[in-house]
This record gives structure tokens, sequence and C-alpha cells, in this order.
């Protein structure tokens, strides 16, 4: 992406003053320094970066993303985390499909030379609000070893998820949310780093809560692990607090040439808010369109895990192909009903074309299954093309 700043007045101006010289010096002045204008020029130009003031510099980045879908039995929208919600009174509608542009997305950086070290800030934000409105995603400082402001969540490490997975749910299995926090991070040498952090708890009714989590990741070579943990105060309008906790740990590896293997586990108990598909999870049992919960009825927290599996093998210098496969699981709970949700399960088959660094095409195939406890399961194949523009 190219950004011109003010370096052409600057040119202008230098070459003004030069031809107010005399001779062959000032001519040589001047071809010197427009080629030093002309390199920083190219340089901004490459980098995306537009310097405002000394030691201020931002850089935009972002993509358009087009998503073409189908689906053969319930029509999903957007993404298939609606599947979670799909029981024996959901219409079969049979073939459904849309298009949208919703996950596109917008960012900017800065980087800011302070007496205190450098200061970053990020902001960025999609259209994956209500009716595509455009919504954030993520809006933090860092300076030194301390972030505040809002970004993933601590605990759930990046290790272990495909991702070449296009559909914007994510695999079942998983846990992806950004929220506010405080964290701070050591870096004791160039494998491994933890971090800390107080955040504000995800779970619907316990906005005022803090949630407390920790980290641990490790890289070298061809092996990356990340394993973290979270303890949540969950506030309940029947058994006061109950105290939820969970842990995660995901690695990726470079097996072979070209081919990369991915796995992550999630368990706890009072996660299920937590996890993907939370849209149709609640925090206590007994609420209104909800099949998962926190707590059940007797005040005890659930216990549930998630498990994601994948791997990734490069099909020459441009493109990819990845199969991919997750399930989160609930373990029976006081006051669960048989239309409540034992297991909801995906796979998803990948396949990408890079045509060139900005332009990205894939296809994707879905199948996810929802199970109750009383033994029913609901079942859809999506197919999914994308185009996608990365500046």
């Amino acid at each position: 992406m190219k950004i011109k700043g003010k370096i052409g007045s600057v040119s202008q101006m230098a070459a003004a003053v030069l031809i107010g010289g005399t001779g062959a010096a000032a001519a040589q002045d001047l071809t010197v320094l427009e080629a030093r204008i002309a390199a920083l020029e190219n340089r901004q130009a490459e980098s995306g970066q537009l310097t405002l003031a000394p030691g201020v510099k931002l850089t935009f980045y972002g993509y358009t993303k087009l998503d073409l879908i189908t689906d053969n039995n319930y029509d999903l929208g957007a993404t298939t985390g609606a599947m979670a919600g799909v029981t024996a009174g959901s219409p079969l509608e049979g073939s459904g499909s849309n298009a949208h542009a919703y996950e596109s997305r917008l960012g900017l950086r800065a980087s800011i030379d302070t007496d205190i070290g450098e200061v970053k800030l990020t902001l960025e934000g999609d259209f994956f609000g209500s009716g595509g409105n455009f919504r954030l995603r993520h809006a933090y400082g860092e300076v030194g070893p301390l972030l505040a402001g809002q970004t993933w969540t601590n605990w759930v490490p990046a290790e272990g998820g495909p991702a070449a997975v296009q559909d914007f749910n994510g695999l079942a299995g998983g846990s992806y949310y950004r929220t506010p926090q405080v964290r701070y991070t050591f870096r004791p040498n160039d494998q491994w780093r933890f971090a800390v952090a107080l955040e504000e708890d995800y779970a619907p009714g316990t906005a005022s809560r803090v949630a407390v989590s920790g980290f641990a990741g490790y890289a070298n070579g061809p092996l990356k692990i990340g394993m973290g943990a979270i303890s949540r105060g969950l506030e309940t309008s029947s058994f006061g607090d109950v105290t939820g906790f969970g842990y995660a740990i995901g690695a990726d590896y470079e097996a072979w040439q070209g081919g990369k293997l991915h796995a992550q586990y999630i368990g706890g108990k009072g996660i299920s808010t937590l996890l993907n598909n939370a849209g149709f999870s609640g925090l206590e049992v007994g609420t209104a369109g909800k099949y998962a919960f926190d707590v059940d009825a007797a005040g005890d927290p659930v216990k549930a895990k998630g498990v994601k599996l994948g791997i990734t093998q490069k099909l020459g210098e441009k493109s990819d192909l990845s199969l991919a496969h997750g399930f989160q699981r609930f373990d029976d709970f006081a006051g669960a009903l048989g239309s409540h949700t034992k297991e909801i399960n995906s796979t998803h088959v990948t396949y990408r074309y890079f045509a060139t660094k900005s332009v990205m095409l894939a296809a994707e195939a879905a199948y996810v299954e929802r199970e109750q406890f009383d033994g029913a399961s609901f079942d859809n194949t999506r197919l999914q093309g994308v185009v996608k523009f990365t500046f």
C-alpha cells in the first residue's frame, strides 16, 4: 500500500535551496538528497507506514473477504455457530445459500518513541456487528511488558488452532474471544514467555467480575507450545458465587517439509460460556434459549472439554490443503434436559490458493453436528467459497 506524505514538498524545498547554490557541488548535493528521499518513500510504501512526526509511525492493514455459502439442511446464516441452537423444533429448510463480507477488516497500528520506551497502539474492527455494522475487535496499548485494553483472552493459546479454517465460527472445541484486560508479560529468553492478566469476565451476568488468567508459551525451531489457565467467579441468582476454572494446552509442529500438525485441548468446569458456540450457552440451567450452561441446578459448575486436531500440507509455493476436526463435550449435570447439548463436533476440509501475497481464493467443506442428552442428533453440511484481498 503506497502512502504519500510530505516527502514531495521536502524534495521541492531542497531543490529550491540548492539551485540557489553554485556549480557542480550544489548539483551533486541535490542528486544525493533526492536519492535519499526516494529511498525513504519506497521504504514507507513497501511497509505501509506513514511517519507523521519524528518518532511517530502509523501502519494501516486489513482485508476484504467475500464468503459464498450454501447449507444442505439448515440455513445457518453467516457462520456455523447457529448449529448449537438447532433442535427437533428447527425447520429443515433444505438448501440455503447466502453471501456476505462481514469478516472484512480494518486495522491501524501506531508506534511512538517516548522517554519510557516505545509505545505501541492497535485499533481493529470488522463488520460482524449486528446487521453487518462495524464493531470493535482490538483496542489496546503496549509499553515494555505491560498491555492494557481489549484483545484476545490471555489463557487460550493460539497454538494448536488450525489457521486455514475459513468459517468465522471456527472449529468446535475451541475458545476465541476478546475482552478488556491488563496484562504483564515476562520473556526470560528467546524461547519462553510468561504472562498474567486481570480480565473482564466474558460470561453474561458477570460483567462486574474480574477473571485471573495465566499463560506460558514455548517456541523452538519447528515446535510451538502454549498453555494457560483461568479462574473466574460466576455470580448466580440462586447459589451466590460459584468458582469456575479452565485450562488449555496447544501445539503446532512442523513435522516434515511443508507439513504442519495442530492439536489443542481445553478442559475445566464452569467454562461453557467461554467455549465456541457460546451464543447458545447460559450462566445457569433454565436460561431461555440456551442448551449448555456454566452452573447446574445444584449450584455446581458444569464440567466441559474441547479438542481440536488438524493437519496442513503445502501444495507447492502458492497453495495448501487442511483437514481439521474438533469437538466440545459436556458432562451430565443436575437439571439437564434431554434437549440440552451433550456434544458439538465439526470437520473442515479447506483448500487455499494464494495468487499473490494480497489475493487468496479458498474453498471449504464443513460438516457440523449437534447431539443432545436424549441421543437425538442434528447435522448440516456447508460449502463455502472465499475471495480475499489483503493490504
